[in-house]
């Protein structure tokens, strides 16, 4: 998962069941030098990512607010132009076997063709609508733009969308303002499956939400996954929502991946102490086990992304390489620590979490 890893199968040469393949993904903002003069600087807020997310599962991208999540998503999506690497994305041909698409060198039309393949849920439902348009016209503008369906045959789409995501038909008819949060991330979802897409990123999808009507939209993208096959990657930085929903998870720090597993050896057998640190902050719901446990504090603020540690760039805040020369000057590759585990530490250890 990690661009330091020599990982087979990049390029169009996937293997058969990964559905979407991100290689040394950079992102850098240019900053300053601007009307007002100032110096001009670089703001690397995506830093070399790779990974793969497989066909019908959930990779979960967890990480402190500023560490790059977003901004990874839209890279995906070229809703942000990538300043480097390579997102591939699989699909399954009717004819047989899978074709592959190199997202970042699609030109305009070939991206166009695209949209309809991969979808993005955005975080807060109130913002992500446009107060000013009905549901169903929300629902309907891909239609619109990218099938030839007739005003009929929309309409009977748009009424299965809200269906299909627990809401009534007839709210096609009414405003954004007149539904809950949970009623409007619910047809942010439906706007998302408009097209039949393959690949749906989830930008912090339940952050916005109270914690009553979190449960209720995650077991709807669960149940959705599997009546549709569809593929996600989940990007959130509540711990406990990913252990319910993602098969594999990526922690980030500062632009880049420092740890990665399934969620279940994640949660049991973290080996970063940056992720043992996220962890600690976890609530247990047992009061005698959560009466013993030590949380981990870290010192100080995340560091700048305009100006970055060297060496390890968790090495400013990490009770372990703050006093470790080789922290300090030489960067950790992601390596592979355990079969399936993939580390960016030069000390990784492993802590049992209960």
């Amino acid at each position: 998962m990690a661009a330091d890893v020599d990982i087979p199968g990049s390029g169009n040469g996937l293997p058969a069941d990964v559905a979407l393949s991100v290689r040394d993904l950079v992102k850098t903002f240019h900053v300053g030098g601007g009307v007002f003069g100032g110096e001009k600087g670089e703001v690397s807020a995506v830093a070399g990512l790779s990974f793969d997310i497989k066909f019908g599962t959930t990779l979960g991208l967890v990480g402190e607010s500023g560490c790059g999540k977003s901004t990874t998503a839209r890279c995906i999506l070229r809703l942000l132009e990538p300043t480097s690497g390579e997102v591939v994305l699989q699909r399954p041909l009717d004819t047989g076997g899978n074709e592959s698409i190199d997202i970042i060198a699609a030109d305009r039309k070939q991206l166009r063709e695209l949209r309809s393949q991969m979808q993005i849920v955005f975080q807060d439902p109130f913002a992500s609508l446009n107060p000013r348009m009905k549901v169903g016209d929300a629902i309907a503008e891909q239609m619109v733009v990218h099938t030839d369906m007739s005003k009929a045959d929309r309409a009977t789409r748009i009424g299965d969308l809200l269906a299909l995501v627990g809401m009534n038909p007839q709210a096609s008819e009414r405003y954004p303002h007149e539904f809950s949060g949970g009623q409007r991330q619910r047809i942010g979802v439906a706007r998302a499956l408009a097209l039949n897409p393959e690949f749906v990123i989830l930008d912090e999808p339940v952050s916005a939400l109270d914690v009553s009507i979190q449960a209720q939209v995650l077991n709807l993208l669960e149940e959705l996954q599997d009546e549709l096959g569809l593929t996600y990657l989940f990007i959130a930085h509540d711990l406990a929502v990913v252990r319910h929903i993602c098969e594999e998870t990526a922690v980030m720090y500062l632009g880049k991946i420092v740890e990665a597993t399934s969620t279940d050896r994640l949660f049991t057998e973290p080996m970063h102490p940056y992720t043992h640190a996220l962890l600690s902050a976890v609530p247990v719901p047992d009061p005698k086990v959560e009466r013993v446990r030590s949380r981990i504090l870290l010192e100080g603020d995340v560091p700048s992304p305009l100006n970055p540690p060297s060496g390890c760039r968790f090495h400013t805040r990490c009770p372990i390489g703050k006093d470790k020369e080789i922290c300090r000057s030489e960067e950790p590759p992601l390596r592979e620590m355990a079969p399936g585990h993939r580390v960016a530490c030069h000390f990784p250890e492993t802590k049992r979490i209960v």
